[in-house]
This record gives C-alpha cells, structure tokens and sequence, in this order.
C-alpha cells in the first residue's frame, strides 16, 4: 500500500509538511468530527467505530489508515497511548504523532505502525476544563482522502438537563426503566400531544464498564444493547408500534465494580394523533448505590487453582430465613461484573460428563432449581467454582431465590454468594515434577515421574490415571499441551478440555490419553513458567479409591534461537500470481496422516494474514458461490467437499491465494474429515518471494554422508528475494527410513533456527547420513528467515541417494531434469545413448517409455521376444497383465493419455473414490484423473480451467519426470 512521510524528518520540514496538509481535501467542520469527554485523571478510550463511521458518511471505499497533522494541547493536558505492530502498549506525544501512522486492520501494518483500535487518552489530573484537538487525515483502501478534528474536553461537562431522569442501582443489580417516567418527561419539557416513542444517541465510552442495558432481562428474548447498538433502535412507549423494542421492558443490569454514575441523552418523540413532529431532548442518568452486604449472604472459601462445590442447602437456609412462605425452587443469578472473568469459571457438572461451563451472559440466561424441582435448566446442587491460579481476594455474586406455595414461584429473596481466596500454601511441594523447555521447543512429559510421585505418597495399590485441574490463563501465553505432538492423531488441549479428561498410566484403560504421549511446546515468547495442578488415582486391583494431589511445574530453560513456522504442505508463489490450492495435495496428506483414510470435506481454521483467500476466483465455477473473498469470520462455517454431489455445496479445488507484497510466508490452517468423522488438523504454508527460490540438489553415493549446501541455500534465497538470510528453519525432517540430519553430533529438529554462519548451530554444521543400504530422494524444505525472525520466504534442499553417479555430456546440474536422470540412471532405471548423451530434449519412443514405467513400477527387466525390437518383451508383459491393449508401434510416439494409462494401471491405482469434479477440461479419462490425484502428472492452469493435453507428445526429460514420481510413489 502507498504510504506518505514513512520517515522521521527534521523538525522544520516537519513542521512546513504540517502545515501544508492542514489544507483539507475536503473541508473539515467547523466544530469538532469526532468529540470525547473525560474527567481530569481518568482515562477514555477511543472508539474506532467513530472514526470509520466518520469516514463512511463522506467516502465511498472503506478507511485504512489516519495519520495527525498537528496536535494542539495534547502534551500540556495529557498522555495518548496506543498499540504498536507487537501489540505493545506505547505513549504518544505531539512529536511523535508527526510520523506516525494508525490502521484500522493490523494485517495493512509494518514495524512502526500502530493500531487504531485500543487507543486511549489519559487525561491530567489538574486539566480539569481543559481541551486537546488533534487534526487528523484519513486515507481509504480506494485512494479516498478525508480530513477531520479529533477533540477531547476535559471536566465535568455533563449537566442536567429539563426532563431529566435518574434511576439508582447497586452493584451487580438491575433496574427496570419505567416508559411513565419519559412520558412525564416530554410532557415536563414541552411536547405536545402524546409521546410515541424513544431514541437514544450512543453512550459514551463509560457505559462499556458500567453495566449493559437490557430488552425483557432475565426473560425468553432478552437482547443486550451495546454501545453502537443502542442509537440503532426505536423503543416504543404504551401499545403503539412506533419503534423495535417495548420502552417499559428495558432494564440496566450493572457490573458489581460500577461506580459513580453514567449519562445517556435521548430523545423523545410525539406529536398529536399520528404524527411524531415533536421531540424533546433528555438525558438519563444511573447512579450506582452503596452495596453493603445483605442478610443470609453465602460465603466459600477456595485455593487459587482449586475447585469449591456449591451446597444448595445453603440457598435454601436463606430462602427459609427470608419472609418468604412456601418451598424454595430455583436460583436466577443476576451477570457478574468484569473481574469475574479472571477469577475463575463457573461450572455444571465440572469434570464429569455434559459438563457445562458458564460466561458472565450464559450464567445470568439460566435458572439453577434446588432438589428434584423442574423449575430450571441446570441442578443447583451440580454447580462449581474453579478458582484461577492467579486468583486473589474475592469476587461476588448476586442471586434471587425464588419459591412459593404448590406449583406457584411468587415469592423471592435476594443475596450475595461471595467466593474468596484461601491461604494457597507454597507452590513446592515433596514429589512435585519440573519439565524444563527451551521458548518455542517441545518437553515430553514422562509417566514414570507421576507414578514414582504416587508410590511417595500415602496412596495405597498402583498409579491408574491423572487429572489436570484448569490452568489459570496464563497457561494460554506459555504454550500448548498436546497428546501425540507431530503425529498421526494429535490432539491440542485448552484449558478446559485439558480439565476434562483423564489421563491413563502404562497399559491401563482408566482413561482417555496416554499420559506418556503429551508433551508440552512452548510458545517462542514463553519465559518464566507455568504451574498445572493434577490429582493421581489409583488402588489396589481394579479400584480407584486413591489419590494425591501435586504440581507439575513447567519453566523456562536456556534462551535459544528458535522458530515455529509450520507447513504440512507447501506451495511457492510469486507477486501478482494466483495460486490454485491443489484439493489432491490435502487429499493425499489426510491419507498419509490416517493409513488411507479418504477426505470427504474440510473446514477452514484461518485464512493468512497476508494476501487474500477466494472462493471461485476466476467465477467459472458451477458448485457452491461466485467469486468470494473469505475472511476468519466466515471461513469457518463453509465446508468445502473434495468431491461435491451438488451445485449448492462448495469445492474444495476452488481455493485460490492472491499474495500481498514480497518476501514472505503466511499460513493456512484446515482440518479434514471423512466419511467416518475422523479428523486431520494440517498447515498450509505459502511462501510468496519476487522470483521462485531454486530447488538445491545434491547428490551422494549408498552409505555416504553429505553436508548441507548451506551457501547454496543462501544464493537461492538471495536470488529469490533480493535478500541475505540471517538463518533457516527446517519444516520437516527425513524419514527415519532413510537416514538422520544432524547438526554436529545431535539430530537436528523443526524449531531450531540454525544461522548462516560457523557457529555451533550453523546450517553449515548440518549433516545428513543415510541409512545403511537406504537409496532414493530426500527432501528437506525450510523457511528463510530474516535477522528479526521473520520469514522471507521458502525452499528446499533434495538429496539423492543413488549407487553410483551416472553422468551424461548434455547433462548438467543447472538441466531442469538432472535429479531425475541422476537418481533414474543411478537406479539403472533410466539409460542414455552411447555416445554418452541423455538428449532430454528428444520425443520419447512409445517402446521406450513403456520399459521406463515398467521399470519404475518394479516388473524387472524383460528380454526382448522380437529378434531387433528391444521394447518387444516389455510390449508383451504389459498385455499380459492388462497394461497394454492392441499392437501399438513401439517405435513411434507416445501420447500423455497413453502415459497416463499405462502409468496408472502399473501401479495398480483406484479409479474410485475419485473426485466428482474432473481436474482437467479436454479430458475425462479416470487413468489421467488417478495419476493426478497420485501427484505423479500435472496439467496446464490458466484463469482458472485446466487442460491436460491428452494428445501432446512427450520429450524424454518430461518422462523421466513422471517416471521417478511413479517410483518415489511406491518405495
């Protein structure tokens, strides 16, 4: 994107450039565009809603970006915060804004930037009737252009006007608005005729920490008002019908830390019979009263990190306490304030099955009923609280009690449940575990630690399983737990489903996940460390009425270089080229990952933060949509089906990428399903680079080591990007069947980033050694990283492991096909002529490309059975077992569609299960559809159709590309 002033200037160049954008575009009002009131010493943030909202009402394209061309008052009267491009708070003063530049999508922002949203204003505690204004200048994502004046007045600005109402609430309670009290309103300021219906503007940024107001609270239909949402309705008065929402209905609901009070101005409309000429203005005003502590109030007492079960006979002793008469039924808790969210979570049947976890809003939708009643959603006696490990002091509460006589609930009483922090005790304890884990590596968690912690305790029989209690959030910044980490079926764990299993020792079936399979990987930021809370079972024989509770404690290790690029599939691009998401590839991965296992659809997890994803970009299409871009919030609710039955439904082969700028690699995250319901979770990574970064190649004998062309890796990079790398990150490591990389005398992994350098953990001191008797291609792709960390793009380096090293006079390794004919010929699979040549440039002979499929495919050598035809033996095999039909001229050409057949029924491969949708357009032929799907042949894309071009012929280098695929497809 075009950016203006990107660097800082001298003070009196800065100051001409001001003054010269200060000539508005489009004329600026008068008065302020965008207003904020705030006391002196308290803190209002700005809305970013306004801004664009702003922007919307004069420009036709969306806003991107705003920079502030002069600030008047700002340093004398307060401090301006925002978030720069790392999420860091930072403070702003009037020179820095000169240069700086605020965006609305953090995706548009670079290092230096900052976001529009979460910028805040902290006003001086002697401002008090004070202002600061801060001209401001939008751009769009069109080339629109908008000026406009930020101003933010400091003081009690706010008065009471004609007509005024007031209502006083408690902390945590609700009140209920009564519609009389604006009818007499409007009266009082003057309306005529009857009042209709109300208006009100959208509330200041207060009323987000105050309370919410309501539509019919605690009732089927409730509707909750946000700050934006509030000015967007009409709430009508009486029975007429001018507006959305009864006036008589609305409550405020305020949060327990509410104080002070917070106005709302309105409008009230009316006018004789039918008309609504006539409005007053008004403000409504909520005061929050002292709270105290009501009598009956219940109190529990919980560890940080532990779990306190509530009684519901505790509830019921306050309800027989109260002045109510009849049996107690149910509870209705009113929405907690804020800080409830950090203290902990509420839960049904925590840790058992249908377990159900509440939020501040679900926790107030529901009745909790006392005994056997059916006066509720959830069994009050079934409730719990789960403190988090940070949890200190106390959080509160507030519930009715409802109950009567029979079947009636007419009677009521309210309290206060206050949860408060027990005296923790030392985090250490006698047989705690510690793991030690470099930021960004993986610690594997070892069962025999836990069982040697059960056997020092009192516990009697042997270990059976652990629970983990809930982490406290900070478990979510440290890194993630996993079961099977990199393997088939692994399996992440958030705080609550790690709460939610068990976790089985040895052979034992006590539980859902080997406790020896989890590992814990670290995120790259992690420092400090972390504590999880677990409780071990176990008994004597097949009983579990043992246990001890400790802390596994896992920290931080010695800082090193690490990287967390993934990428289970991977594709390269350049700018301003499309790039077609290839459904075989995911299809072939899903089988990989589940012992052939076949993909049935898949659900996008995230769409890349750089670049756009589309849906039927080139609108040719005929399943599911036209031409859509797919954004995070709407990718996950479309599934994609590698084989559509309808037009309705979306095909998986119609992804496409456009990238965004150069030098960069972004992601893709999916999980696939079948039939079955299995599951595979995978990364696609795409490396976008000015040009494509060089394939590596090296080449070594059976049993010989090869170091890691670490120079080469670095001119590809260079070449591709313009340019040098600081280091690389490996994304996948060779198969243990055909040899070990290591990095001097330790095997290399997937998250060290290994310097372009001579250090110890160099790319120069990577090393591969094969396998003992281990011959065929190894692929090692990386990302390139620059000297920050980031990506500047993808490769890979192959390595050949052949017999011997075949040379030909016309083949080099700058030839497009040296790999191929290397490791073919090394295979002796692949021969030149006698004189020394390959001639990759030569049309292949039909003869010819049957022995090399044949051969590839593993049927040995034939002997020819024509005196002077050496193809003749290979002829007559392939009809024998069904490859070959008629007499085909075996010194005459060979076609892609014949290849294609005979390639596909050698290496016996399925014509079903095939995607409905056929790859190519100028063909139908299942063979070629088989092989494609293989990954063994490609077509021939263009604005979005694909062709095979059955009838072209094919030169001798083109098949030996498809040859060694076929033979690398079944080793």
């Amino acid at each position: 994107m075009r950016r203006f002033f990107r660097k800082r200037l001298p003070a009196f160049l800065l100051t001409m450039i001001m003054v010269m954008t200060m000539v508005p575009a489009v004329s600026a009002k008068s008065s302020a565009d965008i207003e904020y009131k705030v006391d002196a010493g308290e803190v209002v943030n700005f809305d970013i809603s306004k801004f664009t909202d702003y922007y919307d009402e004069n420009r036709d394209d969306n806003l991107s970006y705003l920079r502030f061309t002069s600030a008047s008052g700002l340093d004398s009267c307060g401090q301006l915060y925002a978030y720069d491009y790392s999420r860091d708070e930072v403070t702003l003063d009037e020179d820095d804004l000169g240069s700086a530049y605020f965006y609305v999508s953090r995706s548009d922002m670079s290092r230096g930037d900052y976001r529009l949203n979460g910028m805040n204003f902290l006003a001086g505690k002697r401002s008090n009737g004070e202002m600061v204004d801060l001209t401001f200048q939008m751009r769009g994502d069109n080339g629109g252009k908008l000026t406009g004046i930020l101003r933010i007045v400091i003081g009690k600005t706010s008065g009471s006007s004609k007509g005024d109402i007031t209502y006083t609430v408690k902390p945590g309670e609700e009140v209920v608005f009564s519609d009389e009290d604006f009818s007499n309103a409007y009266d009082k300021a003057g309306g005529s005729g009857t009042m209709k219906y109300v208006a009100f503007e959208k509330p200041s940024s207060d009323y987000s920490d105050a309370g919410t107001i309501y539509s019919r609270y605690g009732k089927r239909n409730a509707t909750s008002f946000t700050r934006s949402e509030l000015d967007d309705y009409k709430f009508y008065y009486g029975d007429s019908d001018y507006g959305d929402y009864d006036l008589d209905e609305l409550s405020f609901v305020a949060d327990k830390s509410f104080s002070g009070s917070i106005e709302i101005t309105f409008k009230a409309y009316g006018g004789k019979n039918n008309k609504t000429s006539d409005s007053v203005t008004g403000t409504l005003k909520i005061t929050s009263s002292k709270s105290g502590s009501s009598k009956g109030d219940i109190t529990y007492t919980v560890k940080a990190g532990e779990e306190v079960a509530f009684d519901d006979d505790d509830f019921e002793k306050i309800y027989e306490n109260s002045s109510c008469t009849g049996s107690f039924k149910y509870v209705e808790f009113s929405r907690p304030d804020s800080a409830f969210n950090d203290a902990g979570t509420l839960y049904s049947r925590y840790g058992k099955r249908n377990e159900t976890a509440f939020t501040r809003s679900s926790l107030s939708s529901n009745k909790f009923y006392y005994g056997d009643s059916d006066y509720g959603d959830y069994d009050l006696d079934e409730l719990s609280f789960v403190a988090d490990r940070t949890f200190s002091g106390s959080v509160e509460l507030s519930f009715t009690a409802y109950g009567g006589t029979g079947t009636r609930t007419n009677q009521n009483v309210t309290g206060t449940l206050v949860i408060a922090t027990g005296k923790t005790g030392s985090s250490t304890t006698k047989g705690d575990i510690t793991y030690t884990v470099k930021a960004g590596d993986e610690v594997a968690f070892d069962d025999d630690d836990f069982e040697k912690f059960y056997n020092n305790s009192s516990c009697s029989g042997t270990l059976k399983y652990v629970e983990f209690s809930r982490p406290d959030s900070a478990f979510n910044n440290a890194g993630t737990l996993y079961s099977r980490y990199g393997k088939r079926n692994e399996t992440a764990f958030t705080r609550s489903s790690l709460s939610s299993n068990k976790f089985y020792y040895g052979d034992s079936d006590y539980g859902d996940y080997d406790l020896d399979e989890l590992s814990f990987v670290a995120d790259r930021t992690f420092s400090g460390s972390i504590t999880l809370s677990f409780t071990l079972y176990g008994g004597k024989n097949s009983k579990c009425d043992q246990s001890t509770t400790g802390t596994l404690v896992i920290t931080t290790g010695t800082s090193a270089v690490t990287s967390r690029y993934v990428g289970n599939i991977r594709y390269n691009t350049t700018p301003n080229t499309a790039l077609q998401i290839n459904a075989n590839d995911i299809a072939r991965l899903f089988r990989k990952y589940t012992s052939g296992g076949s993909l049935q659809y898949l659900t996008l997890t995230s769409v890349p933060a750089t670049g756009s994803l589309y849906y039927n970009y080139y609108n040719a299409s005929k399943y599911g949509a036209t031409r859509t871009q797919l954004t995070a919030s709407m990718a996950g609710s479309m599934i994609f089906s590698y084989s559509p039955a309808s037009a309705s439904e979306y095909d998986l082969s119609e992804l496409t990428y456009i990238p965004s700028g150069s030098n960069y690699c972004t992601a893709l995250t999916f999980t696939g399903y079948s039939s079955s319901g299995t599951a595979v979770s995978a990364t696609i990574l795409i490396s976008v680079t000015a040009s494509p970064v060089s394939e590596v190649y090296s080449v070594t004998t059976k049993g010989t080591s090869v170091n890691f062309p670490a120079n080469s890796v670095y001119s590809a990079v260079a070449s591709a990007t313009g340019f040098g790398l600081s280091s690389i990150q490996l994304l996948e490591l060779p198969a243990s069947t055909a040899g070990v990389l290591y990095v001097g005398s330790y095997a290399a992994d997937t998250t060290s980033a290994y310097s372009y350098g001579s250090d110890t953990d160099s790319m120069s001191q990577l090393r591969f050694i094969p396998n003992s008797g281990f011959t065929g291609s190894v692929s090692i792709p990386y990302v390139a990283l620059s000297s920050s960390g980031t990506a500047l793009g993808a490769g890979v380096v192959s390595i050949g492991v052949v017999d011997s090293v075949k040379k030909f006079t016309d083949i080099s390794t700058s030839t497009w096909c040296y790999k191929y004919v290397t490791e073919l010929a090394g295979a002796n699979v692949i021969s030149g002529y006698s004189n020394g040549t390959f001639q990759e440039k030569n049309t292949i002979t039909y003869g010819a490309a049957l022995k090399l499929i044949m051969l590839a495919a593993g049927y040995g050598e034939q002997a020819p059975t024509v005196k002077g035809s050496p193809f003749s033996g290979y002829l007559a095999k392939a009809k024998a077992a069904g490859l070959v039909s008629g007499n085909p001229k075996l010194n005459g050409p060979i076609t892609r569609l014949q290849i294609a057949q005979i390639a596909a029924k050698a290496l016996k491969l399925s014509t079903t299960g095939l995607p409905s949708k056929k790859p190519f357009t100028d063909t139908n032929d299942v063979y070629v559809q088989a092989l494609n799907a293989a990954g063994i042949i490609e077509g021939y894309f263009s604005n979005g159709t694909s062709t095979y071009k059955p009838n072209n012929t094919l030169t001798r280098g083109q098949v030996s590309a498809i040859v060694w695929r076929m033979k690398n497809s079944v080793q």
